[in-house]
């Protein structure tokens, strides 16, 4: 087992390659996951890599521990997190991942939905090539599964870039950053064009945190 040590109290520590050792707890997570999306969520894919850790390709689970002190009780004795990222199937250049978070203070898992934009595309052409202007925000909604997903434990950040076909050519990314026991929606971006796939080909930041 491979354990990163940090040197600040909020850092989080990634353990890797358990294939041999299975944290406390990743049983119920797996429980959890099936019970809410059911056959959305098909965990066979993983069979040859029961607990691969986020330095893998992503076909298997990951498992993080992290701690904070809450807004509420600054003071007071930190909250130790167990975050799961569990692997939920994949595609011809897509993988999907649900992430399930036990807080030291609670008994129960808590499956995260993570908050998106749900966005109004007006095109152009037939071919989806150019838009008349720019993506509009309708709304937001919460999601429970999110693809091509990784944990940046430095940055306590979660982020997902899902291909809409196997070119590349179109897009959407989001990053969600983990503040006061959950994680929030700071940045989403999306190119809905098609027909380049030239990753500096244009892209619309729908929403940005404190803009």
């Amino acid at each position: 087992m491979k354990i990163l040590l940090a040197a600040l109290f909020c850092a989080a520590l990634p353990l890797q390659s358990l294939a041999a050792e299975r944290p406390e707890g990743i049983a119920a997570a797996e429980t959890l996951v099936k019970t809410a999306f059911g056959t959305e969520c098909d965990m066979n894919g993983m069979e040859e890599v029961p607990m691969a850790g986020p330095d893998e390709e992503g076909y298997g689970h990951a498992y993080y521990r992290l701690a904070f002190k809450p807004d509420y009780d600054p003071n007071g004795p930190e909250v130790q997190i167990d975050l799961y990222q569990l692997f939920c199937g994949s595609g011809a250049y897509n993988i999907r991942h649900a992430f399930v978070l036990k807080r030291s203070d609670e008994e129960s898992l808590k499956l995260i939905s993570f908050a998106t934009p749900d966005l109004d595309y007006a095109y152009a052409d037939e071919e989806m090539n150019t838009l008349k202007a720019d993506p509009k925000v309708r709304g937001f909604r919460a999601t429970g599964l999110l693809v091509n997903s990784s944990f940046d434990v430095e940055k306590r950040t979660i982020t997902s870039h899902a291909a809409w076909r196997g070119i590349g050519d179109a897009w959407d990314s989001g990053e969600w950053v983990f503040r006061n026991g959950d994680f929030m929606l700071t940045r989403f971006e999306v190119d809905p064009t098609y027909g380049d796939p030239d990753p500096a080909a244009e892209s619309f930041v729908v929403y940005e945190a404190g803009k």
